[in-house]
């Protein structure tokens, strides 16, 4: 079942709907400025918060199916004729779940915003089950500081500031954590065949994902591939809204 919390919505428009999607630890600020550029350019955007992050209510399990489930319900209660979806990081893995399970439903194009291209590194599952109890400020600046790159340092302050906006609605059990956290350690992209036009935006210094990694999967699914210059995986922050330039003109193609 789609969120109780109310979703972001920005401005129907005659163009195909969008629905952003946001990874894990997440929340719809976080794609926010990429979102305001797409609804500029006459999209009517979505940005539902994902469970069990940013206050939706948690799934009973936490598997492709389960969140290809949660998208499919979404469309249906919004009444959004084959939105685009856009996936960000564990979005990404949902994205390409969705797409998979769902092919119906969204879209004939999809976009792979820093994409889970293989499975993360094994002390990311061990790392994860603790922002439970670790004080979320400590979380918050450890992650950014991993997933930044060096050539953003200036605008960390701010993104911090962001982030800990997104994680000060998180209230996840330990139990629903341990379930995203699997899902989003156990699968990746490249679990899924996606049988859509497909964009993959990546950083070209991402040290959560390698460059191989991404390129191979771009291969794979036939997909175009950006790499954005001095950015890492949390591009949406670092670079929104050459991000947003990215994703307007892949969907203007004929």
């Amino acid at each position: 079942m789609p969120p109780k919390t109310p979703p972001t919505t920005i401005t129907p428009s005659q163009k195909p709907s969008i629905i952003l999607i946001h990874g894990y630890r997440g929340a719809p600020q976080g794609l926010q400025t990429i979102a305001t550029d797409l609804k500029n350019s006459g999209y009517d955007v979505h940005l539902p918060a994902i469970p069990p992050f940013a206050g939706a209510k948690p799934l009973t399990e936490y598997s492709p199916e389960s969140y290809a489930d949660f998208i499919a319900s979404y469309i249906k209660e919004y009444r959004l004729n084959r939105p685009v979806l856009i996936g960000h990081s564990m979005g990404s893995i949902i994205t390409a779940a969705t797409a998979h399970l769902r092919p119906e439903l969204i879209n004939s194009r999809v976009i792979l915003l820093s994409p889970i291209s293989t499975r993360t590194p094994k002390f990311v599952a061990i790392f994860a089950p603790l922002t439970s109890i670790a004080p979320t400020r400590i979380i918050d600046y450890m992650t950014t500081r991993f997933l930044f790159v060096k050539e953003s340092q200036a605008k960390l302050k701010d993104v911090l500031r962001i982030t800990r906006q997104c994680s000060s609605n998180h209230t996840p059990t330990y139990a629903a954590l341990k379930g995203a956290t699997n899902f989003s350690t156990h699968y990746s992209v490249s679990d899924f065949s996606i049988p859509k036009k497909t964009l993959i935006i990546a950083g070209e210094k991402d040290r959560l994902i390698k460059k191989t990694a991404t390129e191979n999967l771009a291969k794979n699914l036939g997909a175009d591939l950006i790499f954005l210059p001095h950015t890492g995986h949390l591009h949406n922050y670092e670079k929104p809204h050459e991000t947003a330039t990215e994703i307007l003109k892949f969907l203007s193609k004929d």
